[in-house]
């Protein structure tokens, strides 16, 4: 009886030490992407807030034009 519950025991490490190296690969493998996925949407909100600022500025110099273009008009008038 007592060599089968050894080799059992024995058994029952190797899988358990099998497993432990299975999940810690696994974690890496989450640490690293959750980092991928956190730059990525760092860039994301990045290139978003600079398109937002382009708009805006955009808008600025829109507005700002027509109102020197008016102000040369009537002077030259």
């Amino acid at each position: 009886m007592k060599p089968i519950i050894e080799k059992q025991l024995l058994q029952w490490k190797e899988e358990l030490a099998k497993h432990v190296k299975n999940k810690d690969q696994a974690q890496r493998v989450l640490e690293e992407e959750t980092k991928t996925i956190l730059m990525i949407e760092g860039g994301i909100q990045a290139k978003e807030m600079l398109l937002k600022k382009i708009e805006q500025e955009s808008q600025l110099t829109d507005t700002v034009e027509p109102t020197q273009e008016s102000k040369t008009a009537q002077q030259g008038s």
